[in-house]
This record gives structure tokens, sequence and C-alpha cells, in this order.
């Protein structure tokens, strides 16, 4: 029996996809086109994406369009293609699955499965993904509610599977093409410890907004994107009006930069913090039994070594030490103050 996805606890999952870590690392980009069309296109779109910073390679083999007459993938030499183009590019491949024969024969190639919002209430199909270990990107379909959603993805855990992320790509209202639910993606957040993602590509008929929603995706707190990439959208086989070009993924890329570097440097910075007041609690139970046995405050051979140790890791890491040796002079004087505090408390 796998973990439930209602939050019962603060702790979040994180799905490990090659070196990527969804729910975990900073705003994620997965890219590619909208289905393997040639050996020739997903290989350059793989490189194209990766260049511009990419953090994994989607497309489909077997495409699920509205029509019976669209275009219906390259199948299992589709696979083959796509999962080389991934190795040659560096990223981990995704590939969307729709029948259980899928599963048995693309699952140990690919590094993710993707589970169509077509097919979010497939339950033969989502228990055996769960069964199959690998780690599964779901779709809300269209019409999902939330709770039918994470029901579905209830299938999936309930064989051993945590490693779900979830997809919000957009909900049917009255316009002529779906919604992004961007509340959703918050709420979702709130009541599960799965990541989830957004789909900006299938969520309008316009490529020009693609840009938009992505960022206002990183604003709700979506744990990344899904953009769909092709080299010439208008020529595309499936779903050409969801598809950028690289120039276009390229600029949101950087974009979307500046936005990823600033939401980094802010969680290294709370993680410093939360490490200097971790420190300063142990600080004070050394001080304590400093102060229980009559020994005093200030050590300064203790101190000496210290300096010089991390003087030395800052040397190995490229870092100034003589910046480190004056920010760790002040941990050390705000540790003795605190200590000093304590001995005099009545």
């Amino acid at each position: 029996m796998g973990r439930k996805i209602d939050r019962i606890s603060e702790e979040n999952t994180v799905v490990a996809v090659g070196p990527v870590m969804f729910g975990s690392d900073h705003f994620p980009v997965i890219a590619g086109p909208c289905a393997v069309e040639s050996q020739a296109q997903i290989n350059a779109v793989a490189e194209a994406v990766s260049q511009a910073g990419a953090s994994a390679l989607r497309a489909a083999v077997v495409p699920t369009g509205a029509s019976a007459y669209a275009f219906g993938g390259r199948g299992t030499q589709g696979v083959a293609w796509l999962v080389e183009a991934g190795r040659r590019s560096g990223l981990p491949v995704i590939t969307q699955v729709n029948e259980p024969q899928h599963v048995e024969d693309w699952s140990h190639l690919v590094d993710m499965i993707e589970i169509g919002s077509s097919n979010m209430q497939n339950f033969e199909l989502l228990r055996i993904v769960g069964q199959s270990k690998v780690p599964v990107l779901l779709k809300r379909a269209s019409s999902a509610t939330i709770d039918e959603w994470l029901w579905a993805a209830e299938y999936v855990l309930a064989e051993g599977n945590d490693q779900v992320v979830l997809v919000e790509r957009g909900i049917r209202t009255f316009g002529e093409s779906p919604t992004l639910d961007l509340t959703s993606v918050a709420i979702v957040k709130e009541r599960s410890h799965l990541p989830v993602l957004a789909l900006p590509s299938h969520a309008v008929a316009s490529r020009t907004l693609v840009g938009k929603l992505t960022l206002a995706a990183h604003g709700v707190g979506a744990d990344g994107v899904i953009v769909e990439v092709h080299p010439d959208p208008d020529s595309a086989l499936a779903n050409p009006e969801n598809q950028i070009g690289f120039v276009e993924f390229a600029e949101l890329m950087h974009e979307l930069g500046v936005t990823r570097l600033r939401t980094g440097i802010d969680a290294i910075d709370y993680e410093l913090v939360d490490l200097l007041a971790r420190r300063q609690r142990l600080a004070l139970k050394i001080g304590q039994a400093k102060a229980e046995r009559g020994a005093p405050v200030r050590s300064p051979d203790r101190e000496a070594e210290l300096i010089e140790r991390v003087r030395l890791q800052a040397a190995e890491l490229g870092y100034a030490e003589d910046i480190v040796e004056e920010i760790y002079g002040l941990i050390l004087e705000a540790s003795r103050r605190a200590q000093e505090q304590l001995r005099n408390q009545p």
C-alpha cells in the first residue's frame, strides 16, 4: 500500500527523474514537441531546449487527438528516437502511454511515463503504471474536479508508487479552448504532498500566451511547467497552435531564468538562516555544559581551529577566505553573547 495523497504532514514528496528533483529543484521546465514526428525533428528540439536550460525532454509517440484522423504518432520507433535524443542532449526523457502494453514495452526505456488527460480515470492503466514503479506524470482531465484528479492519483499510489507528479493542463469552461486553472495548483499544493506542474501549452489556442501563463504558474507556486516546442510550429503534425519555436522558448527561459535564480537565492538564504539558528541552539547546549562544570565561555584554541578549517574549505570551493573568516567571527561572537546571557539568567 502506497502513501495516501492527502497531506498528513508537512513532508513533501520529491520525485526523482534522472538528475531532476520535482518538488525540490527550483521550477524545472519540461520541454519538447507535442509529438515525435521524425528523428531529425526530435534531435533538433532536444538540442535546442537543452541549450536553453530545459530540465527534461518530453514528447508523445502515440498522441491522443480530438479527431480520428489526427496524426497517430510513431509508436515504438518514436520511443527509440526520443531516448536517443535525450541521451545526446543529456536530458531525461518522458513519453505518454495509452494502454497497458505501452507500459510493458516502454517503461524500462524512458525515465518517466505520462498519463494523458483522456486516461486520467483509466483505472486499470493507473494500477499498471503504479506497479511499474516508474515516475509518473498524471494530467488532469479537462472536466475533472480536483477531488477526481487526486483520487486518480490514489490508484497509482495504492500500488506502492509514490513517484507521481500532478499536471494541471486546462479545464473546460465557456470558451472554445481550455482554461489553465491556476487556482487548482495552489489548492492541490495545500492538500497534497505531491509536486504539481502546469502545462500552459494546452490551456490556450494561442502560442503567444504560453510565456505569460508560464510566469503566472511560477507565481502561484507550481513546481515547474511543461512547454511544447517545435522547430516550425506552423508545420507541426499535432497541435501546431499550442507549440512555440526555438527562439520563443529561449526568450522565455531567459525571462524565467531571472525568476528561477532569484527563487534559488531566496531558498538558500532561508536555509542559511535556519542553519544559523540550529547552530545557535547547539552552541547553547554546549554553553550550558560549560557552565555546569565551571569552564569559561570562550575557547580560543577551538575558535582558531574552526577558523582555519572554514578558511581551507572556502579555498577549496573558490570562495574568499577573508570573507568567510569575517562571517565566522560574527557567528562566534553571537554564540558567546548568547552563552553569556544564559549564564546571567537567574
